[in-house]
């Protein structure tokens, strides 16, 4: 799809992702169309009002239309078909049987930092204007440089699929190999998983030197030596020691601010999608045990965070 005059893409879902995804391809001339639950389609009846903190600047949307009907987009032809469900809901029938209507697919995501600002209240720095987040149906921050991250399984729809996005002119949509995204994320998931354990302290709080911590970061060594890693990982896990997620959490904090990032992973990683995440870790698991590889450190982790779990009830 090279320079199609007015593209079409369809998202379904219409949350944080889909609305900034759908904000960006709308600035680059494409037709826009969400589909949603009948619910979700009341909302969308009014303009949506993005934050960006970057900016402190509200942005309205209105350049999209909607469908409540799954089999409605059988009747329609799409450039790109966008799904920005979460990866239990993909993997859940109805998911399942999404992904079979539309066919050929790659995956990617948002590579930054987006919630709802009406619904979510979470902390913000200056000079991000709080009246301003509290009025957004999306609080978002872009500006680390790869605002969408999309893997290269299918080249073709790859470069097609960048060179729009980032026409939009705003952000900037990076293409990774699957081993390049694999390390680059992968190894978050425990991360999460232990800052969980710890109750998710601030980056300046965490004990390098502690037993969970040591073991938080023996966990994400264990995902970088996966086969998906490639030779890359088995690489960087031999560099990586208890000070390289702290640093890089540290860098963060710093970088998105206003956005209180550490505020944003608690909220997200530690309730939102933290049922996805645990479905990361243990599909790792399962591929380092195929691998030959029996991952004691991130099944400890889990256990200790399942046993945490349990404790409560």
């Amino acid at each position: 799809m090279t320079h199609l005059q007015s593209p079409s893409v369809l998202i379904v879902g219409a949350g944080s992702v889909g609305l900034v995804t759908g904000y960006y391809f709308s600035l680059a001339g494409a037709q826009v169309t969400y589909l949603v639950r009948p619910k979700r389609a009341e909302t969308l009846n009014r303009p949506q009002f993005l934050y960006s903190f970057d900016k402190n600047h509200l942005h309205e949307f209105t350049s999209y239309s909607y469908l409540t009907s799954p089999s409605s987009i059988l009747a329609a032809t799409y450039d790109y078909i966008l799904i920005t469900l979460d990866g239990k809901s993909v993997q859940s029938e109805e998911g399942e049987t999404l992904v079979k209507i539309i066919g050929q697919v790659t995956s990617g995501g948002l590579g930054f930092p987006a919630y709802s600002g009406k619904t979510t209240s979470l902390p913000v720095y200056p000079p991000a204007d709080v009246e301003l987040v509290k009025k957004s149906d999306v609080a978002y921050i872009d500006n680390i440089g790869n605002g969408f991250i999309l893997d290269d399984y299918v080249p073709s729809i790859s470069s097609s699929f960048s060179e729009l996005y980032n026409s939009c002119g705003v952000s900037n949509c990076v293409v990774w190999s699957p081993a390049q995204s694999a390390l680059t994320i992968f190894p978050l998931f425990a991360i999460f998983i232990g800052l969980e354990v710890l109750g998710w302290p601030k980056t300046e709080d965490i004990g390098t030197e502690s037993e969970v911590w040591r073991l938080t970061t023996a966990a994400a060594k264990e995902i970088q030596t996966l086969d998906i890693c490639g030779e890359a990982g088995t690489q960087a896990a031999l560099s990586t020691t208890e000070n390289t997620f702290v640093q890089m959490s540290a860098y963060l904090d710093e970088k998105l601010r206003p956005l209180d990032y550490h505020a944003f992973n608690r909220y997200h990683h530690g309730g939102k999608v933290i049922e996805q995440d645990r479905m990361h870790i243990e599909r790792c698991i399962s591929q380092g045990v195929a691998e030959g590889k029996p991952m004691p450190a991130l099944k400890h982790l889990l256990q200790r965070i399942s046993q945490r779990d349990s404790s409560y009830f």
